[in-house]
């Protein structure tokens, strides 16, 4: 074998450059294309090694495999008992339940259901400390992953405030995070508060980072094994999968800080919300399809998708079912789910997750240096920010630069969707007075679609 290797001729990056040019020359071109991101990234057409100076290894403790995830409100123990039973028994290996009251029982909720295999998380819709010492004692000495959702600071982001004050809600935080002992996460920073709003990739990153860096900062660094990241994924395959190992990769740097070093959080991933449509909706099964795939790549430990109707329509089993099934397709009918980093190797990818390693960086830094994130938003730094980035993206998008298929490319203009509308889809404006502006999100096709709309 390393006799015939020996043969092939180590050529170089400026050997290939030069190839590329004179053959672009014969054809009647005088240069190497290049391509600008909307990020201002600038892309080449190929990468070598010698793209990978100072990359820092962000894949230790990469995760052997990933979860399907569901999600189900809890109104009733017995029937989201049966709806989680049910949903096993097609494929799913991760529940999420959200919990709307305290008549909700813990034992009944998880009859049948085997801890040791499925990965379970919790949203609490009330505060209760008995329900909480409840949850912590059914684990007991479980092996399996057992997670709860609280971000007060997310909250604030959404609503503009705070549940009771500042010091009262990370104060409650702290005493929910002694009594569950046991879970393996309970703070789980949602980076789609920012992806959905217009933040691009490198705020994205900065500002989830610099919210989960509060929760250190506020709690003496003792809460970085708590705490887990919902990341929205977005429709640039490559970007996204590199998203994610800049993610962990500054993860990683920013609990050193604090004596923890997290290489690999949990990461949860489902599809972004800002590029899906209403009209030609079915293309959203496609987008999906991608960003879980980008999600997969890029390392994400459990994947929650997304209706191809979410946007439009109520709960409905038709699209659940596909919804599901686009994630069983992708795990047992490709065997992706049996390769670990399958994205390892590749010039392009790692070349990316540095540059957005550095970015990211130096805006988390930027936003340290002023006071810290809550200090941002309060002062509306990071909504200026991702409303400027918003409208350089809606201005692509209007000028068919950023391109959605069915809205601003081979649309079809004799749709209607009116009669289909089961809930409100666009953005409603803020109108009472908060404690800073809260960040919304918005969809780029919104406009086009409200115009549409109104002249069926």
């Amino acid at each position: 074998m390393e006799k015939i290797l020996d043969e092939f001729i180590k050529i170089d990056s400026k050997l290939w450059n030069k190839k590329i040019k004179d053959d672009l020359i014969k054809l009647g071109h005088s240069s190497i294309p290049s391509y600008n991101s909307k990020e201002n990234i600038k892309i080449k057409p190929f990468y070598t090694s010698e793209d990978l100076n100072n990359l820092k290894n962000s894949d230790s403790n990469y995760p052997n495999s990933w979860a399907i995830c569901q999600n189900i409100t809890a109104d009733n123990s017995s029937d989201a008992n049966i709806k989680a039973l049910e949903l096993i028994n097609k494929g799913a290996e991760s529940m999420n339940f959200i919990i709307q009251n305290d008549s909700i029982l813990c034992n009944d909720l998880l009859k049948n259901i085997d801890i040791e295999k499925t990965e379970l998380f919790f949203k609490i819709k009330f505060h209760s400390n008995s329900y909480l010492k409840s949850l912590n004692d059914i684990i007991k000495s479980s092996s399996t992953s057992f997670n709860i959702s609280y971000d007060p600071i997310g909250s604030l982001v959404k609503t503009g405030s705070w549940e009771s004050s500042m010091n009262e809600d990370l104060d409650k935080l702290n005493k929910n995070i002694n009594i569950l002992e046991k879970f393996n996460n309970v703070i789980i920073v949602n980076s789609g508060l920012y992806q959905n709003s217009g933040a691009n990739i490198f705020e994205e990153i900065a500002f989830t980072l610099s919210h989960a860096n509060e929760y250190l900062n506020h709690l003496n660094g003792k809460c970085a094994n708590k705490i887990a990241f919902n990341i929205s994924m977005g429709s640039n395959y490559f970007f996204e999968i590199a998203k994610l190992k800049a993610l962990r990769l500054l993860w990683s740097t920013i609990t050193k800080e604090y004596n923890n070093e997290i290489n690999f959080p949990h990461i949860i991933a489902k599809p972004s919300k800002r590029n899906k449509t209403i009209y030609d909706y079915n293309n959203n099964i496609l987008r999906t399809t991608t960003e879980c795939m980008s999600a997969i790549l890029g390392g994400a430990n459990t994947i929650s998708n997304i209706t191809y109707d979410s946007i439009f329509n109520n709960k409905n089993e038709y699209s659940d079912k596909i919804a599901l099934n686009q994630l069983l397709i992708i795990k047992h009918e490709t065997y992706i789910d049996k390769v670990k980093n399958a994205a390892d190797g590749s010039y392009y990818i790692n070349s990316l997750t540095n540059t957005i390693a550095e970015e990211s960086l130096r805006i988390f830094k930027d936003i340290e240096n002023n006071g810290g994130f809550i200090s941002a938003l309060e002062k509306n730094i990071i909504q200026k920010r991702i409303d400027k980035s918003h409208r350089i993206e809606q201005e692509l998008f209007n000028n068919n630069k950023e391109k959605l298929l069915g809205i601003n490319i081979f649309t079809d203009i004799d749709q209607k969707i009116k009669s289909e509308i089961n809930k409100p889809i666009f953005t409603k404006s803020n109108t009472r007075k908060t404690k800073i502006k809260p960040i919304s999100e918005i969809r780029l096709a919104e406009e086009i679609e409200l115009s549409r709309i109104k002249n069926e």
